[in-house]
């Protein structure tokens, strides 16, 4: 497989998700886990508290999971955010229950390990924190570490010591310090990637470039990036980030600035996109972006080349609430990883994704790389084909 991702010049991780937002066509999935019911541009340095025309919304109350929750038995969400038809681009966001804001699965620990080494490995290439973000960041740390203690208070919970008072992480058998005060940017970023499962980005809106006020990505834990350097998407507009997704400035541009403005302190909204990626490997943050030409220049995989059982769907469950204190955009990003082998086994939902795949436009479908992959996937999907695939057996994602 490997020699077939060479000889095509194209990645390892088929680099379908944009750096940081595609937007897709998606179906709304209820879910709540452990109910009893089922060059830098220009920066503003003053952040501000948010100010919106819309009534104030009040903060959630976020109540413990059932005392029967064990995260070592939840089973992760299974996502299916495509739909059999056209493609629309369109931001299709739906609202999110804040209690399923941070979610803890039996991916947990090991997720969290991966996390752990690819920024031992990289560093900071997939973390930074411009001096704009520092109290965003500062207000999400806080969040996050409350959050957790609230909301599985079994697994997180305060120690004390001779520093004071600590938040001790039981599952991972670490602990860090409670209060934000006098931690330094980079220790609060690795604090809150040893935590959770999630991607974590700070946007916050800046003066006016090019006659539109622009959201910035100002500080970052991206730990699991597909296929793009998260250190070169530091300090750029939303614009920059999104240039090779096409027709983004012309159809998304105003709307998405204009979406993250009035997003309100306590909202909570989600999202989700998709794409496939060949190969076990998390992060890489070595991909190249092709160009339209290199592109066009793709050969399509034989399906006899492919280990289908290391060919995933990738989704990406993307969550966004304002900061009250600060008016940062707070956005996680979850990864999901369904083998396709799983997806064959669902039957009628294999023909809902051909034609998902077929109803991508020409441009964006080059931008996926759907000429390298796409009548690969549809024809093991139709039992047309088992590829390279002799058995079927779980493959494990590494970093």
């Amino acid at each position: 497989m490997e020699k077939v991702l060479k000889e095509n010049n194209i990645p390892f991780i088929v680099a379908i998700l944009s750096p940081i937002i595609i937007f897709t066509i998606l179906k709304s999935i209820g879910y709540t886990q452990g109910s009893t019911k089922s060059k830098v541009n220009p920066v503003s340095t003053h952040s501000g508290a948010y100010s919106s025309s819309k009534k104030p919304l009040t903060a959630p109350v976020i109540t413990p999971v059932s005392d029967d929750f064990d995260w070592k038995t939840t089973k992760p969400v299974q996502y299916r955010p495509f739909k059999n038809g056209p493609y629309r681009l369109t931001m299709a966001t739906r609202r999110l229950d804040p209690l399923d804001h941070i979610i803890l699965e039996e991916s947990y620990l090991e997720r969290t390990n991966l996390r752990v080494e690819v920024l031992e490995k990289y560093g900071k290439l997939l973390l930074g924190c411009h001096e704009s973000a520092v109290e965003s960041v500062r207000e999400s740390y806080d969040y996050i570490f409350k959050y957790l203690l609230q909301r599985y208070p079994k697994y997180f919970y305060t120690i004390e010591n001779e520093n004071g008072t600590l938040f001790y992480n039981s599952i991972r058998k670490e602990s860090f310090p409670l209060n934000s005060t006098n931690l330094k940017p980079e220790e609060m970023l690795y604090g809150i990637a040893r935590n959770i499962e999630e991607d974590f980005l700070i946007l916050l809106k800046n003066p006016k470039i090019d006659e539109i006020d622009e959201y910035h990505l100002r500080a970052n834990v991206s730990c699991f990036p597909a296929g793009f350097n998260p250190s070169e998407k530091l300090n750029t507009p939303l614009t920059s980030i999104h240039v090779p997704v096409p027709e983004y400035k012309e159809k998304l541009q105003r709307s998405m600035n204009r979406w993250f403005e009035r997003l309100q302190p306590y909202e909570y909204m989600v999202r989700n996109n998709w794409g496939f990626q060949i190969g076990n490997q998390l992060c890489d943050p070595d991909g190249y972006q092709a160009t339209y030409d290199e592109l066009k220049a793709i050969k399509a995989a034989d399906p006899k080349d492919l280990n289908f059982n290391e060919v995933f769907l990738r989704v990406e469950k993307q969550m966004f609430t304002k900061l009250p204190k600060t008016g940062g955009v707070l956005f996680l990003s979850r990864y999901y990883t369904y083998p396709l082998t799983q997806i064959r086994s669902e039957g009628e939902k294999c023909e809902e994704l051909c034609g998902a795949i077929d109803g991508l436009p020409h441009k964006l479908g080059l931008y996926k790389r759907k000429v390298y992959w796409g009548d690969a996937v549809k024809t093991y999907l139709r039992c047309e084909s088992n590829g390279s695939t002799n058995e079927v057996y779980e493959v494990k994602m590494v970093a």
